[in-house]
């Protein structure tokens, strides 16, 4: 009798360890759930949420879910929570990070997802010289009778970087260098990285056409994508960073990374970024 009455204990114990455990497999299952429903989990889903169009689940926003949660409020969580700057209170971000939810709440402002303005910055691995190197590769969208499709704006890499400023020595090419077959052209080239002083006025060196002649001359093998990096800079007086974050938590996905008050046009913008 004393030997079943310890089985049954037993039993019954075992029986209480096992429920515990099911009962925490369901609550990371709701958890997961939870997760994947907040997830951002394409860019294009990051916009959607931006203008307040799409729920979590992909559904059009209504009446009952505005009642719920505020386009300020939603804004808010397209931010990366994890950001040193909201986790340890920086007053000056989250005072600017504020003032642009305000911003964009009062004027009811929104992305147009095809919008020339928004660039991706595909951070990248290439081996050049049989050395690997992170480069960056920016693109935008290109609008066209029969669609849209992205195109290549930019490259920005220090082997690309082959210029030099100089503001003491004044170069040229004499006037009278044609009467001598320009012989002066050997001085020219063999002034290296100096040689854009010599071009015609207003010339800009172009690292994409350079990228391309590397490619195609077998100097660079483009190999991945490591990172891509979204800068909007479509609403006026700002630019937003954003990037993924793979994370098991109810902040993860497509989310702001930073965001910069700027009183640069986008043109400017997009110069300032190509060359940070």
């Amino acid at each position: 009798m004393h030997r079943f009455h310890n089985y049954v204990i037993n039993l019954f114990i075992l029986l209480i360890l096992l429920s515990g455990k099911v009962v925490l497999s369901q609550s990371q299952i709701i958890d997961s759930e939870k997760n994947f429903n907040l997830n951002v989990k394409q860019f294009n889903e990051f916009i959607d949420r931006f203008n307040y169009k799409t729920d979590f689940n992909g559904n059009p926003v209504d009446s009952v879910f505005k009642s719920k949660i505020t386009r300020a409020k939603y804004l808010d969580l397209l931010f990366n929570k994890d950001d040193v700057r909201l986790k340890n209170a920086d007053s000056e971000y989250i005072d600017l990070k504020n003032e642009f939810i305000k911003h964009v709440v009062d004027r009811n402002l929104l992305i147009n997802k095809y919008s020339l303005k928004i660039i991706a910055e595909a951070k990248s691995n290439v081996k050049y010289k049989n050395n690997s190197k992170e480069i960056s590769i920016y693109l935008n969208q290109e609008i066209e009778s029969n669609g849209v499709k992205w195109v290549l704006l930019s490259v920005k890499a220090d082997f690309l970087d082959v210029l030099s400023e100089d503001t003491v020595l004044l170069r040229f090419i004499p006037p009278t260098s044609n009467e001598t077959n320009f012989i002066s052209l050997k001085r020219v080239f063999d002034d290296s990285t100096y040689q854009h002083y010599y071009a015609y006025h207003n010339y800009s060196y172009d690292p994409l056409s350079s990228f391309l002649f590397a490619l195609n001359t077998g100097l660079v093998k483009y190999q991945y994508v490591n990172e891509i990096v979204y800068h909007i800079i479509v609403i006026d007086g700002w630019h937003i960073q954003v990037k993924e974050f793979n994370r098991n938590t109810d902040n993860s996905g497509w989310l702001i990374n930073n965001i910069v008050k700027t009183n640069l046009d986008p043109n400017e913008c997009f110069e300032q970024i190509i060359n940070n």
